[in-house]
Parts: C-alpha cells; sequence; structure tokens
C-alpha cells in the first residue's frame, strides 16, 4: 500500500482535531459542575433568604394586626367618650361652616360637634356651583346693582359679606337669588368668627379645575382676613378635594362621621395654629389631633 503525504497530513489533522474535541469536552464538563455547584449555592442562598422573609412577613403581619386592633380600640374608646372628651374645648371660639357641595349636606353632624363642645356657631352656608355661570353672573350684577364678572367677584363678595356688620341683609339677597343657601346664621354674632370648616367633594379629572374655580378663591378669600381653616370629608368621601386643600396648607379630617374625626375637628377649632391631615386615609399623617394649649 503506498501512503503518500495527504494521508500524513489528513492523519495529523484528525489527530488535532481529537485532542481538541477531548479538551472542550473535559473542560464543558468540568464548567458544568462549577456552574452546577454555583447554581446550588445560589438557589440554597434564596431559599434561606426566602424563609428569612417570610419570618418577616410573619411579624410584620402581627405587627399590623397588633396596631389595627389598637386603633379599633381607640376608636370605641373616642366613639363612648367623645362627649367628655370635647367638654368645653370651643368656649369662646366662633366657628363658620361652608359647604361647597349641594348635593351633600352633613353640616348638621358638624353643628353638633360645635354645639357640644359649648362653641358658638356664627353660620353655616352652601355656595352653589352656579357662581361662575354667566347668566347668574348677569342675573346678580342686576339684582344687587354691582358687577360680577367671574366667580372670584362672587366669592369676595360672600366672604366680605360674612365679616361685615350690614352683611346680614347682603347674604339673604344671595340666597334668593339662588347663590347660596343658608343653613343657619347667627345675626348678632355671625360676622365674629375665627374659624370656618369647609365641607364638600370633588372627583373627576377636572376636580383641580373645578377646585380652582370655587374652593380656592374661599381658601385665599378666606385667609385674608385671617380665617383659620379645616376642611373635611366623611370616611366613605373621595379625597381629591381634601388633597387639594392641603396643597394650600389647610389642615384635613377625612373621617369627620367619626369619633376620632370629631375630636380632631374640635382639637384643631380650639388651637388654631395647626396644619396637618388627620383620619386613616393615604392623605392622613396622623390618626388623630389631640392636643391642648
Amino acid at each position: 500500500m503506498n501512503i503518500n503525504m495527504k494521508y500524513y497530513i489528513v492523519t495529523i489533522c484528525a489527530i488535532f482535531v481529537a485532542l481538541g474535541v477531548g479538551i472542550l469536552v473535559g473542560f464543558n464538563l468540568n464548567y458544568d459542575q462549577a456552574l452546577t455547584k454555583q447554581q446550588s449555592e445560589v438557589l440554597e442562598s434564596f431559599n434561606t433568604e426566602f424563609d428569612t422573609l417570610k419570618d418577616k412577613n410573619k411579624t410584620l403581619q402581627s405587627e399590623i394586626e397588633n396596631l389595627n386592633n389598637n386603633i379599633n380600640d381607640i376608636k370605641s374608646y373616642v366613639n363612648r367618650n367623645m362627649n367628655v372628651l370635647t367638654q368645653d374645648m370651643l368656649t369662646d371660639k366662633n366657628t363658620g361652616i361652608i359647604l361647597t357641595s349641594e348635593n351633600h349636606d352633613y353640616s348638621e353632624d358638624i353643628e353638633t360637634v360645635i354645639n357640644n363642645a359649648n362653641g358658638n356657631l356664627s353660620f353655616n352656608i352652601i355656595i352653589k356651583d352656579n357662581i361662575n355661570d354667566n347668566e347668574k353672573l348677569t342675573e346678580l350684577s342686576k339684582g344687587l346693582n354691582m358687577t360680577f364678572k367671574s366667580s372670584n367677584d362672587v366669592i369676595k363678595y360672600i366672604v366680605n359679606s360674612l365679616t361685615d356688620a350690614k352683611g346680614y341683609d347682603q347674604l339673604h339677597a344671595l340666597e334668593e337669588l339662588g347663590v347660596i343657601k343658608i343653613n343657619s346664621i347667627d345675626e348678632s354674632k355671625y360676622q365674629d368668627f375665627d374659624s370656618v370648616v369647609l365641607l364638600g367633594e370633588l372627583t373627576g379629572k377636572d376636580a383641580k379645575d373645578k377646585f380652582e374655580v370655587k374652593e380656592k378663591l374661599l381658601v385665599d378669600s378666606l385667609k385674608e382676613k385671617n380665617k383659620y381653616l379645616v376642611a373635611a370629608t366623611q370616611s366613605d368621601i373621595d379625597t381629591t378635594i381634601l388633597k387639594l386643600y392641603s396643597e394650600n396648607d389647610i389642615s384635613t379630617i377625612d373621617n369627620i362621621n367619626e369619633g376620632i374625626g370629631k375630636v380632631s375637628l374640635t382639637t384643631l377649632l380650639k388651637n388654631q395654629n395647626i396644619v396637618g391631615n388627620y383620619g386613616q386615609s393615604e392623605l392622613a399623617k396622623e390618626i388623630m389631633a389631640y392636643k391642648n394649649n
């Protein structure tokens, strides 16, 4: 058999290829073993961390349950003793109530809180939604022989009437013209108020725009008169309006229908120097305001 150089070259190449394959297979086997070991260590670490997190979660769940039980205990205690806790807290304090929503009036409950705390209710009025309606502005201008170009003019007129000794008749004129509704008013002391409780609600994408047309103007006008303001809603009401009030440095209460909300209200109205967010919504920073001078 004649073996030529081509045969030797092919044989040598085959040997080197076989060696290369053997080296590669060996390397991969070693690499797979190292990788498997590394994966096993990572999985073991994950399992350990997962067990730790489960233990932490159980602890946190237990703490949350205990906190909720404590909150419920506090709420029950306050509800049972609310009249004692708020007794005489508003003596010599004059408070007004202004609603900016026509359809949901729970102001009578606020009146009861003020009266039970021995406070004076100066007024309780509703500002209607038509204060920016062009036809209503024209009607107001004719009826009062003045010029009303926007809701800003109407709000300022209302606030000026509330702080003017001659404003009683002006307020009733506004009611006759369908711009406000007077739930109650103390004819002799309505203008002596030092605080105002703001009630209302706003929802939807245009909530901020609506707020700018009425509530923001009301806040600015009352602040110009150096009045202390508290905004409140019931616990089942959207807190959008409270967030907007809070952005204007107004104290808020999101559970005024509950005992702790009512204690917060009397505390704020008594001190008149606290700005905070109280209740149980995401907006709230504290569950209840309770501070005495």
